[in-house]
């Protein structure tokens, strides 16, 4: 009698844990399968935008100020290498400091020439941009753009000479330039990718055409920058020269956090 109401009794009672481990595991499993169709694939591209700002003059709390009441907080701010007179002021470790105090990343432009022609030059610029990364001691995987401006000369052979140096380093190669079709860095960056295929799968461009014109953060345009196709165009600088606060206005695709100095 006593062994058959055992037997009753564990049954019952693994009748309970069987019901509660129902009601406890089903919503885990119902949560992480709804979880996995919503969140979104790791080669799958991101559709977040992000608003910033690039100035030539060294960034001050005034100059913050007067970015964050005039045009809005900015996400990320584009800042010179080097100081060249009449043209820009050299980013410092006092404003790495309080850029990152703000929760604003860093975009390095390096700015040490005004010739972007030949092969030896590209290697030799990539190679002084490398040191001056690693002087004010950006992270690896920062990538490092090459400002190349209009009315500079531009060769293909200098682009490639810049990617092979740094695509080999710790940093990551990267290009501003105005990449409109009718202009000489877009036929060059052409050029170079037909002969290194590699340049166009790697390195990140930060385009300034078309031009709209300085704006709020609110009021910024749709992230549609002009370049070559196929690219990696995650930079579009749409306004140049506000006459407040002195500074350029961007918005970036955010795939390009993972190469900024955060």
């Amino acid at each position: 009698m006593s062994s058959w109401k055992d037997t009753v009794n564990w049954r019952l009672l693994l009748w309970v844990l069987g019901a509660m481990l129902i009601f406890v595991i089903f919503p885990i499993i119902y949560h992480q399968i709804h979880q996995s169709s919503t969140t979104p694939v790791k080669n799958e591209k991101t559709s977040k935008v992000l608003w910033g700002v690039d100035s030539a003059n060294k960034v001050t709390e005034k100059l913050y100020q007067c970015v964050n009441k005039n045009f809005g907080k900015p996400d990320i701010w584009g800042r010179y290498t080097k100081t060249i007179k009449g043209v820009s002021t050299g980013l410092t470790a006092d404003e790495i400091h309080f850029l990152h105090d703000k929760n604003v990343r860093i975009l390095l432009i390096y700015n040490h020439f005004n010739n972007a022609t030949t092969k030896k030059a590209g290697e030799q610029e990539a190679k002084a941009a490398i040191q001056f990364a690693k002087d004010i001691k950006a992270p690896n995987g920062t990538a490092i753009f090459a400002d190349i401006e209009p009315k500079y000369p531009v060769d293909s052979a200098f682009i490639e000479g810049w990617y092979e140096i740094i695509h080999k380093s710790d940093y990551h190669p990267g290009i501003y330039g105005v990449f409109d079709p009718d202009q000489n860095v877009y036929s060059a960056f052409n050029k170079a990718a037909k002969n290194n295929k590699s340049i166009k799968e790697n390195t990140i461009l930060w385009s300034a055409a078309p031009q709209k014109g300085v704006s709020k953060k609110t009021d910024a345009p749709k992230f549609n920058p002009s370049g070559p196709k196929d690219a990696l165009k995650y930079g579009y600088q749409y306004g140049i020269d506000a006459k407040t606060c002195n500074i350029d206005t961007d918005v970036f695709k955010g795939e390009i956090l993972k190469y900024l100095w955060k």
